[in-house]
């Protein structure tokens, strides 16, 4: 009876791979590119909202936002726990956009309709422009333990179509090596690229196989790994794994905000 349960699950997630494609295909039919952006940011906002924990807040993006004041890029999706402040005026049918303070954020991703070259550039600079995490110090119970909290958000590349997985790769670790000052902590946990391949960025102690029931393979952290096998139930398992991970390790964190609110105050 387990394995005829999975069976059905896993068919669940291939339905939703399914309909993540098919409605970012349907998004072609709007007149402009801007529509066609807006509208598959909106799919991939839905897919989130519908799969993530409930105490996660799902939104079309902006910028989030350091106590000090530093701003990240333009970001599509911004995806924050329940007790973050919100800055939602101009964004209350969600068409607008919104900023968000970093602390308290959970994931954000980058959407683009085809991932060549160029747009990868573009998302990958949106990613590193992330501000920094501030330390948890006395901020989380000393009986729990928070490991790379230096890595949240978890960072998402989505594209309904794009270049080669291999020449895609290849380009994503020259921008690296030509940009060696971007922390690992500002570089995509994920990049898919739906129907086609997903890239995982490899993180202490990650395995993964190949093929079904081949050995678990084990990638020197920070490595980027090509995987083409179930690549959009994989892609999908994991952003949704991941936010839930960081959404239950949000409630043990004391985030604090005050300092934003007075910066508010001692500015004319």
């Amino acid at each position: 009876m387990a394995r005829e349960f999975y069976t059905r699950i896993r068919k669940y997630y291939e339905r939703v791979a399914q309909v993540l494609r098919g409605d970012a295909q349907a998004a072609s039919v709007f007149p402009n590119s801007t529509d066609i952006g807006q509208a598959r940011e909106r799919i991939y906002a839905r897919f989130l909202e519908q799969h993530a924990p409930s105490k996660c807040n799902v939104f079309l993006g902006g910028f989030l936002f350091h106590e000090d004041g530093t701003e990240s890029k333009q970001l599509d999706v911004i995806v924050t726990t329940d007790t973050a402040p919100r800055f939602n005026l101009h964004n209350e049918d969600g068409s607008g956009k919104s900023f968000s303070p970093v602390e308290g954020t959970l994931g954000v991703a980058s959407i683009k309709s085809t991932l060549d070259k160029k747009e990868l550039h573009d998302a990958l600079a949106g990613i590193a422009s992330v501000p920094p995490m501030q330390p948890l110090e006395d901020r989380v119970s000393f009986t729990f333990e928070i490991p790379n909290y230096d890595e949240w958000p978890y960072k998402i590349v989505y594209a309904n179509d794009g270049i080669g997985g291999e020449t895609l790769l290849s380009h994503l670790n020259e921008y690296y090596l030509q940009n060696p000052g971007i922390p690992v902590t500002r570089r995509p946990n994920l990049i898919h690229v739906a129907g086609k391949y997903a890239i995982f960025r490899a993180m202490p102690n990650m395995k993964t196989k190949s093929v079904l029931g081949g050995p678990e393979l084990k990638s020197e952290p920070g490595t980027f790994r090509l995987t083409t096998r179930d690549s959009d139930l994989q892609a999908i398992l994991w952003a949704v794994h991941s936010l839930q991970e960081n959404a239950v390790a949000s409630t043990e964190i004391l985030f604090k905000y005050y300092n934003i609110f007075n910066h508010i105050l001692e500015t004319t």
